[in-house]
């Protein structure tokens, strides 16, 4: 009964006797503390200070991932500094006299099954989260009658910009999923995901969606209530994903396309989550693709928790057993992982990406660098994510003649040959026991195009400022961006495989955007861009190299300098690597697009290529309709005596084809 006292006396001291009264001028209150709130507050160097009227306490602490012990002042105030703290949202709680509280400082959010503190330090010089002067749409609480639970459900509805007054316009919809123990407001709350898309909407890189959020819980009348994390135990995600898959096939869809202006087809139809959601993604989408045509999972495996290996032909009713059918009905399927998350997660989400790109699953990979299984990871994720969702499929198949001729006829010569083997699928196997580089997304000024650009880097194993590295820069196709070498080939695992195998030497690898014009997304008709990828020449030379070698350790010099690119890259890596022979010593084009100048205009000086060029590679598959750029290339340089290596493999133009040159591409180049 003293205790109970002495809390109750400490509960109300708290209740009339906040931090607020306590103002510091040292660091900054984060957007997470309620309105006039000085504490908690978040110090220059990422450490946080907590503060609180407890009079009558005897001890009190503060728990943020760990337990840091307050000290009492003469007022009654507990105050306690944190180590330094990880950007991004994060849940904590006070603990006075041994009993777990929310702070009254902060505003709560359902988290860890309970309402619960939490604390948002903000990334420095980031924004996309944020609100921002821009067109906002709006999320909308409704309610409706579930026949699947026999109950009524809450379902939140971000609606976009526009959505109210273009009333002709319809939809496409996303269907975004939460994490265990969060609930349907999570996405809106600690994700800002109406804010993410309100920005990339007005930047023009996604296009305008519903996001529907719904809790992933669902009990079938009769069933025992399954807790979101039962005492003692995992999650029962085969109760929870298989009421819900009720709930989301046969009533959510349904009353969705009913009660908003939707597109109600699968083509214009997503499904992605976090953690426990991403796994209902993968389940439920794959077990649905009459209704999803886009899957995303971010920080979850579609294998389960562990990293045990993963049969893509035989899991899910065996619907991606044919690779090639399935990548033709499947517009995405999106994996992410934060590069911090706890091992099983890591190894559960590396063994199912493995498992999918050793059976030829065409697949999105993203890595949040620095970040571990936290919303700051899943943002990320989902401003990744959103772009790739509902623009225009360009099918190259069913372009007789169209832009860029891929139908055009092949006639094979008699040096027209395989040079290498086919190389296994296990060139890109995440190997647990193997020494991995970071691959990381960053962004530069450029000067050239006027605005912020992004690219990808790689930097290998062990990599030191202390030691200078040579620089290998890989442009991707017409239809890509700096993330598309990552989707067909992850680059990082092939040449972390190949420095553990002795087989290639040590570089930076940069992936950058090949589009050089202000919004460089590839959305619509992406052919209408071809001249972007013409003015990237200025780009890269004028701002992506130096921005490069301002950041990195880096060799700059023309003999440790290299480019190569798939399709529209391979040309302008022929174009600017010929022309530019003083800065590049080693090129390559993988299946080189008609944006490839006339052989005559790509060399017109063959004495000096050959006294300057270390490694001229030239590949195509011959079942790929522009084989006949590659052709005319190599018979002027076999014309010019200039040396070089021509590839030609069974292969189309096609993911494989880039992958497989690349992996011989690598063990080549800076030796």
């Amino acid at each position: 009964m003293n205790t109970l006292r002495l809390l109750s006396t400490t509960l109300l001291s708290i209740a009339f006797s906040s931090s607020i009264v306590h103002a510091q001028s040292d660091g900054t209150t984060p957007p997470s503390n309620i309105r006039g709130a000085q504490y908690p507050r978040i110090l220059a160097d990422l450490r946080v200070t907590f503060r609180i009227k407890a009079p009558g306490a005897q001890k009190v602490e503060f728990n943020l991932g760990k337990l840091y012990q307050a000290q009492k002042d003469s007022d009654g105030f507990w105050t306690a500094t944190t180590d330094p703290q990880a950007v991004g949202f994060h849940y904590y709680w006070v603990v006075i006299d041994g009993v777990q509280l929310n702070d009254p400082s902060s505003e709560t959010f359902f988290g860890t099954g309970r309402e619960t503190s939490g604390i948002d330090i903000p990334e420095v010089g980031v924004d996309y989260y944020l609100p921002k002067d821009v067109p906002h749409g709006d999320v909308r609480e409704r309610w409706y009658k579930s026949g699947t639970t026999e109950a009524w459900r809450r379902v939140y509805v971000y609606a976009p910009p526009g959505y109210d007054t273009d009333r002709d316009t319809r939809y496409p919809v996303l269907y975004l999923q939460h994490g265990a123990g969060e609930d349907e407001r999570g996405w809106s709350n600690q994700g800002h995901a109406a804010f993410i898309m309100d920005n990339l909407i007005s930047e023009h890189k996604a296009v305008p969606m519903l996001i529907v959020m719904e809790q992933g819980y669902a009990t079938k009348p009769g069933e025992t209530t399954s807790p979101p994390r039962p005492s003692g135990g995992s999650p029962n995600f085969g109760r929870m994903f298989q009421g819900f898959e009720d709930v989301l096939t046969k009533d959510l869809v349904p009353y969705i396309d009913s009660n908003f202006r939707t597109i109600p087809d699968r083509d214009h139809r997503a499904l992605a989550g976090l953690s426990m959601g991403g796994m209902q993604a993968y389940t439920l989408g794959l077990n649905h693709l009459d209704q999803f045509s886009y899957i995303g999972g971010f920080s979850g495996a579609g294998g389960g928790f562990g990293g045990a290996p993963f049969d893509a032909k035989t899991a899910n009713n065996g619907v991606m057993s044919d690779a090639s059918a399935f990548n033709r009905r499947v517009h995405l399927l999106f994996l992410s992982l934060g590069t911090d998350e706890p091992k099983r997660m890591q190894d559960s989400v590396h063994a199912y990406h493995d498992g999918l790109i050793k059976a030829g699953i065409k697949t999105v990979y993203y890595e949040s660098p620095g970040t571990s299984h936290e919303w700051l990871t899943w943002r990320r994720s989902l401003h990744e994510f959103a772009p790739l969702l509902f623009h225009e499929q360009v099918s190259q198949s069913n372009r007789p003649g169209g832009p860029g001729g891929f139908r055009g006829p092949i006639v094979l010569n008699q040096d027209d040959v395989q040079a290498f083997p086919e190389p296994p699928d296990s060139i890109v196997a995440n190997r647990p026991e193997t020494p991995h580089g970071k691959l990381e997304m960053i962004e530069y000024d450029s000067k050239s195009v006027g605005t912020r650009r992004k690219m990808q880097v790689y930097t290998p194993p062990g990599y030191s400022p202390e030691k200078k590295y040579p620089v290998l820069y890989l442009l991707h196709g017409i239809g890509g961006d700096e993330t598309e070498w990552q989707r067909f080939a992850t680059p990082n695992l092939l040449e972390d495989n190949l420095l553990a195998d002795g087989k290639a030497v040590p570089m930076i690898i940069v992936l950058p955007n090949g589009r050089a014009q202000k919004d460089d997304r590839p959305i619509g008709n992406v052919y209408a861009t071809a001249p972007a990828f013409a003015a990237f020449e200025n780009d890269l030379l004028q701002d992506v190299i130096p921005a490069i070698e301002a950041r990195y350790s880096v060799q700059s010099d023309q003999a440790h300098r290299g480019l190569a690119g798939l399709s529209m890259g391979g040309g302008q890596s022929l174009n600017f690597g010929l022309a530019h022979l003083d800065k590049f010593a080693w090129i390559g084009g993988f299946s080189s697009a008609p944006n490839t100048k006339a052989p005559e205009e790509l060399l017109p000086d063959a004495a000096s290529a050959k006294s300057k060029l270390k490694l001229l590679w030239l590949s195509v598959g011959n079942k790929d309709g522009l084989i006949r750029i590659s052709q005319g290339v190599h018979q002027y340089l076999k014309e010019k005596g200039v040396r070089h290596i021509w590839n030609v493999d069974g292969h189309a133009h096609d993911p494989t084809e880039w992958r497989n040159n690349l992996y011989y591409f690598l063990q080549k180049v800076f030796q």
